[in-house]
């Protein structure tokens, strides 16, 4: 849920921003984009800002379409889908819903 340059910093931190995945891709921004583009895109972005409900279960569809395994993270009833999709859901903080604790 944060602002793309936190996201960015925070990847860079967590070593999954480098050279080669340089930045965050906004939820507005998948918005705009196919199921082929946004195919495209997880395979060249790890970190995601601003993320729907609706963004998060189509980033766990589209790599799992390429072959890869997904991780997502959520704290809300919204999210519990794309934790249940996802091949590790992580229900976040204190304040996660039992719902989407259940879902990971």
């Amino acid at each position: 849920g944060d602002h793309k340059d936190t996201a960015t910093a925070i990847g860079h931190m967590l070593g999954i921003v480098d050279e080669k995945y340089s930045e965050a891709v906004t939820g507005p921004e998948l918005d705009a984009m196919s199921d082929e583009e946004i195919r495209k895109c997880v395979m060249t972005h790890n970190v995601f800002a601003r993320a729907s409900p609706q963004n998060k279960i189509r980033i766990v569809k589209a790599l799992q379409a390429e072959g890869q395994v997904s991780s997502m993270t959520g704290d809300g009833v919204n999210d519990a889908p794309a934790l249940k999709a996802a091949n590790m859901g992580v229900a976040m903080g204190k304040e996660g819903t039992d719902v989407a604790r259940e879902a990971s």
